[in-house]
Formats: C-alpha cells, structure tokens, sequence
C-alpha cells in the first residue's frame, strides 16, 4: 500500500489492486461496519486477486468473512472479482448494475445494436467501429456474473453500515452511485471523483425503459455538482482527494473550456461528431476511439443544451453546425 493510500479514517481499509487494463491499479475499500463489506472488488486478474488475498490476510480477514459487497458501478475493473465472494456474500448495488451480472444475450444484443447505429449516423469508419466492438467484448470477458441482492438508491442507507448513504452519482456510468457518510462528510467516490484525471462520462445505450441514449456529460455534471459538500474522497484510482470542492470546480471549468474548444474547431462548415474527434484528438482517435468519442459528443450534447450549436440528420449521418 502506497504512502497516499495509508488508512486515514479507523474504519475505512483502501486496498490497491493491480489491473490488466490501462487506467492502472484500481482501489477497493474494506469497511468494518456492522456488516464486513468491501466497495468494489477489483478487476478478474490472477495478480490482483493475490494481492486482495494478502491485503486482507493482513487485516485477519478472508475472502469469506466478507458479509457484503457494495458495487459503485459495473465496469469490469470495480466487479470482476465478484465471484471470488458469491455465495457467501450479499451484493448491494444500483439496479442498472443487474443486466451486467447477468449478460442476458438479448440485453448485448441490443446494446450492441445501438452502438453500431449511433456510431454509424456520427460518421464513425467500418473499421473503427469493429475496433470499438472487439474492445468491449474483451473487456466483458474480464467482468463478473451474479446478481443483486440489494438495490441501491439515492438516499438509502446502507443496510450493514450505519450513516453511510448512497448518491447517485451517474454520468462516468449510468449505475454509477457513491456512498457519503454525513457524520464527517467522507465520500467512497468510485470513479465519480479522481484527482489524477477527469473521469470520462462513457456514452451508453438506453436501459429498460428508457428511449434515448443518456447525455452522460450533462449527467456527470449535475452528479459533480451534488458532492461540492463532501469534505474528503476515497476515489477509485490514484490517491484520496483532500478538497473535492476545489476539484470538482476546476473538473467543470475544464469542461467549459473544452466545449469551447470544440466549438472553436467547428468552423463554418457542418460537421460530424467523428471529423470533430479526429480533429481534437488526432493524436490517439486511432488507439482510444470509444472514448475519444465519448468526449466529443459529450461536449456536443453540452454545447447544444447551450443553444451554441445545433444538429440535423442528412443522408444518414448527424451533422452539427453553430449557431450564430
């Protein structure tokens, strides 16, 4: 355990656990509450597994002593090591995390459906968009299947650990909640907060119910704002944040600035959300395309809900053009 990921309240453990995948190392926290729970479990990787072991070991605790395990949200680096703790543990989360444990065909399908149509109508080339799918599916690969025991929701307590509330922070990911004990005003973050780099706000298709693709950005943005009063973040990566405010002020002027950018390299002419990216991000569209174009739309959605730009559909493509 690094120095910045020493113990710093007497019931909060932060476990560093190695990953496969680029973001690096993932923090999982142990929480000695009525109920023994750990936050997230880390990614579905032999070395992170052995460290979790012997963290825990270090604490007099195993795998099996773990009564609950909360999930911030149901990318495969924070649930992949789930069925290390399955049965013998509960699982808490926010509902949206469900059809991830459970990878119904129909639920890929669709969601596979949608992304190969949105990327499609945004100008996305062939190629790049089998890039994108072989990406996804290998990261699926790593994740988790299960189920949830407990729903989690915006202000619910946590059954098993008094004072600690849940906020539904979504935005990073639609199932994406953080756990805020008010007695001190300690957040458990997730991916919502990280101080080292901005959290993407990932573009996702519609949940059950739902008929349109969420504006993840415009979310994470309204999420930022509800944790301006948390006094100290446990993040999922990196160290803890020790001013959140000052951060999450700066995380949205970033954003402002960047819209700006965006609008900047517009020009005169419509464009479409794939030329906008290869422009802003000629430097690593080819390498991180899925994500590259999250930022760009996302900060397209944030330009329109501004009334500075607007979009139409022609020939089968989206277009965006400023208006003056």
């Amino acid at each position: 355990m690094s120095a910045s990921m020493k113990q710093l309240t007497k019931d909060i453990i932060p476990i560093t656990l190695p990953t496969p995948f680029q973001v690096g190392p993932v923090n999982t926290y142990l929480i000695k509450g009525d109920a023994l729970t750990l936050v997230d479990t880390g990614a579905k990787y032999e070395q992170g597994l052995n460290v979790l072991q012997q963290q825990l070991k270090e604490q007099n605790v195993a795998i099996r002593d773990i009564e609950v395990v909360v999930l911030t949200h149901h990318h495969p680096d924070h649930i992949g090591l789930l069925g290390e703790f399955l049965p013998h543990a509960e699982v808490y989360a926010h509902k949206k995390v469900r059809p991830w444990l459970k990878m119904d065909s129909s639920f890929i399908a669709e969601k596979n459906a949608f992304f190969e149509k949105l990327y499609k109508e945004h100008g996305v080339p062939e190629r790049l968009i089998e890039d994108i799918d072989k990406t996804n599916t290998g990261y699926l690969s790593l994740s988790a299947q299960g189920d949830i025991d407990v729903e989690l929701s915006e202000g619910r307590e946590v059954p098993g650990l008094y004072g600690w509330n849940v906020i539904e922070t979504p935005g990073h990911a639609q199932s994406h909640i953080s756990l805020y004990r008010e007695s001190d005003g300690v957040l458990i973050a997730g991916d919502h907060i990280i101080e080292h780099i901005s959290s993407n706000a990932i573009i996702e298709a519609p949940y059950e119910g739902e008929t349109e693709r969420p504006k993840t950005l415009l979310q994470y943005r309204e999420s930022l704002k509800k944790c301006r009063h948390v006094n100290f973040a446990y993040s999922g990566h990196g160290g803890p944040v020790m001013n959140p405010g000052e951060l999450i002020e700066n995380r949205l002027l970033e954003q402002d600035h960047k819209a700006k950018q965006f609008k900047n390299l517009m020009g005169d002419e419509p464009v479409t959300c794939f030329e906008l990216c290869k422009k802003r991000y000629s430097h690593i569209y080819e390498k991180q395309p899925a994500l590259t174009l999250s930022e760009t739309l996302g900060h397209l959605d944030l330009l329109e809900s501004r009334g500075e730009i607007k979009h139409f559909y022609q020939d089968g493509l989206v277009y965006y053009t400023a208006i003056s």
